[in-house]
């Protein structure tokens, strides 16, 4: 694990980030935190090398920024009435 000063999720918020990599499947995650809150904003995901692609550095393939939270009682239950707040930064 290794710390990231200033991350960026999908949404273009700044975040402290917090990196794995992980050799055997090439890959590396970092998952993004609000620098006061540590709220979890999201994530990024890269392919560290795929020689048979040609990829030899980390390359992005996925990224994701959460939006909305909501606490519920039930798993598989639907928050009710009014939306959620919204995380912001």
């Amino acid at each position: 694990m290794t710390r990231i000063p200033d991350a960026v999720d999908a949404a273009g918020r700044h975040g402290i980030g917090i990196t794995r990599e992980d050799a055997e499947s090439a890959t590396r995650d970092v998952w993004i935190f609000d620098k006061h809150t540590f709220a979890h904003l999201g994530s990024r995901s890269y392919i560290t090398r795929d020689e048979a692609r040609g990829i030899t550095t980390d390359t992005l393939y996925g990224i994701d920024a959460v939006m909305v939270r909501a606490v519920v009682d039930r798993h598989g239950e639907e928050p009710a009435g009014e939306e959620p707040a919204r995380t912001e930064s």
